[in-house]
């Protein structure tokens, strides 16, 4: 039914009291989330229903099959739970992810989560700021703290935290009915303005610069290496004041725009 890689849901909640709560649990019980080949180190999550019951999975069960239970950290949180009945769909793992300053989520599909299929993840920021860059289908998505949103992750997705703070989300995996359905769909996408560039922004201001300065030119051509090429864009970037990521450029190469790389890779 969902075509949409993002929408904002007609739901809102009290950010701060939220995030309070998700404040309060101890931080040796935020376990360094399992998909450690998609990111740096600073990725860590709770869980708040899963398998068993148990605060350290954060990662759901690819069967579908399994019971999934609110796990002892719900229940030292009444605010979120009072947020979480206001889903009027199944709910299967519920999760608090933080995204430590500076630190990059790399691209990757969550294949086995189609809304197609009948499972949705929804996003409730509690604590975001706007140097926080969430990617989807190479399109930024604007979320500020007390929003809830849609997002098709088993499309390409990506987070850059460049902000001082962490980020912090309200993850919730959901059954997909008639409920969640009209929710979608009468969802928004609302317009609004980046304070700053993104480092995707950045990274095609870089682009126009090289076609620019010959100088520049000569610095990137002779990379054999897709890799060594990535860093050497990175660093002279940041040099000529243009701040984007390694994943900017691996996201510009992933989408077909080998033409303006290969064209200095020999």
């Amino acid at each position: 039914m969902s075509s949409s890689a993002f929408t904002r849901l007609d739901l809102h909640f009290p950010s701060e009291l939220l995030l309070r709560e998700a404040n309060s649990i101890a931080p040796a019980q935020w376990a360094r989330h399992f998909n450690t080949a998609y990111h740096d180190g600073g990725w860590q999550g709770v869980a708040l229903r899963a398998i068993d019951g148990d605060a350290t999975r954060l990662f759901s069960d690819p069967t579908r099959r399994a019971t999934i239970v609110d796990t002892p950290l719900l229940e030292t949180c009444p605010a979120i739970q009072a947020a979480l009945r206001q889903f009027c769909c199944p709910l299967r793992d519920v999760r608090l992810l933080r995204l430590a300053p500076g630190s990059h989520i790399r691209e990757h599909r969550d294949d086995d989560l189609r809304f197609e299929q009948g499972e949705a993840r929804l996003h409730v920021p509690l604590l975001t700021h706007p140097l926080v860059e969430f990617y989807v289908d190479d399109q930024r998505v604007m979320m500020e703290a007390g929003e809830c949103w849609y997002l098709d992750l088993s499309r390409p997705h990506r987070v850059r935290n460049a902000s001082p703070i962490a980020r912090i989300h309200l993850v919730i995996d959901c059954e997909v009915n008639d409920w969640l359905r009209e929710q979608i769909a009468r969802g928004d996408i609302p317009v609004r303005e980046a304070i700053t560039p993104s480092g995707q922004d950045q990274f095609f201001a870089f682009r126009e610069r090289v076609w620019a300065d010959p100088g520049l030119e000569q610095r990137l051509i002779g990379c054999t290496d897709k890799d060594v090429f990535t860093q050497t864009a990175v660093t002279i970037g940041e040099l000529n004041g243009f701040h984007f990521s390694r994943d900017d450029v691996a996201s510009a190469m992933s989408r077909g725009r080998q033409t303006w790389l290969s064209q200095w890779m020999v």
